[in-house]
């Protein structure tokens, strides 16, 4: 496993068994008159182990904010037979896609593909490193990553 793949399976370690899940309200007809047609609320649905509830935040000068005991129940109140949808973020999904990345190696051999993916490779990496930095912890002296891990890094 490289040094990017354990850092970031020990953040998302924090989030087991679940990440929280953000969403927006997107109403495309505003059947009440009162907030408006686009992205109306954004919100969260915590992970089961915090039982599932959620929260939605409606934007706007009237804004307010609801906790929901059952995020579920989001949709059916506000969705107006269809005038409005959740769009959830899938932070699982992504989740599974950075871990899948960081777990990429390098092709051994000196042939020009090989070359050329180690060369994307690296910028891949690098690219989740400097986005994620500030939440990544650095253990390096710790797990005594080897040379091949730093390679792949710089």
């Amino acid at each position: 496993m490289s040094s990017l793949a354990a850092r970031l399976a020990a953040l998302f370690a924090q989030f087991e068994p679940g990440p929280p899940t953000p969403y927006v309200l997107r109403r495309d007809v505003d059947v009440s008159g009162v907030s408006g047609t686009g992205v109306v609320a954004e919100g969260c649905i915590f992970s089961a182990a915090a039982g599932s509830r959620g929260v939605t935040r409606w934007r706007g000068t009237r804004g307010s904010t609801v906790a929901w005991d059952h995020a579920v129940d989001v949709e059916p109140i506000h969705g107006h037979d269809g005038a409005t949808s959740v769009v959830l973020l899938p932070v699982s999904a992504m989740v599974a896609v950075f871990t899948s990345i960081a777990e990429l190696e390098q092709q051994r051999g000196g042939d020009e593909w090989g070359r050329g993916w180690n060369e994307a490779l690296r910028t891949v990496h690098g690219l989740v490193e400097r986005a994620l930095a500030p939440h990544l912890s650095d253990g390096r002296e710790r797990r005594g990553d080897t040379k091949e891990d730093s390679e792949i890094e710089s």
